[in-house]
């Protein structure tokens, strides 16, 4: 059996946030290799590379194999070993920030249920490639090494999000009402993030997956709008809000999407019952901002 092998790099530039990570390493194990029990004061999370072990938390225990990762939570008196014949051989991220119990949770990880089986090997090669190149930006020593290893635990979480989510409908078969709502809240953010420039809901119908007309029997169903009806609003309404700033009409109606002020001004005015030049005359507060049009 090889010798023990051990490796860590430290965060040499750790900024408090949301989500820091302070170390990364790497461990081939000697069989029957014992950590703790014992409590730390920030969150830790292995992956098991290769062989096996077992972990224990709150009075359980589960063996373990590769593939597999473990949470251990600030305060928690946790102990894991190695297996006598197949030592494992894990990597592991070190961190803490105020978002980390919200961001585990999402990922379906809480002090109860500190284990993530392993999925499919593609996944698990994924997971090996972050967690090894969090210890090597960390070993780089480089000024942005603390975001790049921020950005790769936020991409590990990703992962364990991704694999707890609904499964895909099969084809022909109509999307549970979890997964529907989903695909609505994200068809609202895409309107919401994309008004300005001139979008249809062809366009939003293929990112969202659905056939037009279904996606606008679901939309109207669920904000009581239909899509093109629900954009016209969102245009509108910033519209409204930029009359208050020193801009013409012309470059009011190109901030929210209309190439044409002459048909950007008559979609106005039948929503707000007054032109854009007419509202900013009488409107208090937007009587000042009168620019000259191109």
């Amino acid at each position: 059996m090889s010798a023990e092998q051990y490796g860590v790099s430290i965060n040499p530039f750790p900024r408090p946030g949301e989500l820091t990570v302070l170390f990364a390493g790497s461990n081939q194990t000697a069989p029957l290799h014992q950590v703790g029990p014992h409590a730390l004061d920030y969150h830790l999370v292995h992956l098991i590379v290769s062989g096996k072990g077992s972990f224990t938390w709150r009075g359980q225990r589960r063996e373990l194999k590769a593939g597999d990762c473990f949470f251990i939570y600030p305060g928690e008196l946790t102990g894991y070993s190695s297996d006598g014949a197949d030592p494992w051989s894990y990597s592991w991220i070190g961190f803490r920030g105020t978002e980390a119990d919200k961001l585990l949770k999402e990922a379906g990880i809480s002090p109860d249920s500190p284990v993530a089986v392993g999925s499919a090997e593609s996944g698990s090669r994924l997971l090996r490639t972050l967690f090894g190149r969090t210890q090597q930006t960390l070993r780089s020593g480089k000024a942005g090494s603390d975001l790049r290893a921020g950005a790769y635990l936020r991409h590990i979480f990703g992962e364990f999000v991704d694999r707890i989510a609904a499964p895909p409908e099969e084809a022909g078969e109509h999307p549970s009402e979890a997964e529907l709502r989903r695909r609505i809240g994200l068809a609202i953010r895409w309107l919401a993030l994309q008004y300005h420039r001139p979008v249809s809901i062809e366009e939003l119908a293929k990112e969202s997956g659905y056939h037009r007309a279904y996606l606008t029997r679901m939309f109207k169903k669920a904000t009581g709008l239909s899509p093109a009806r629900y954009l016209l609003k969102l245009r509108m309404e910033r519209a409204l809000l930029l009359l208050r700033e020193p801009l013409t009409v012309s470059q009011i109606a190109a901030s929210v999407g209309y190439a044409d002020p002459f048909h950007f001004s008559k979609q106005f005015k039948k929503w707000h019952g007054r032109s854009p030049t007419e509202l900013r005359g009488i409107r208090p507060g937007m009587e000042h901002f009168q620019p000259r049009e191109e």
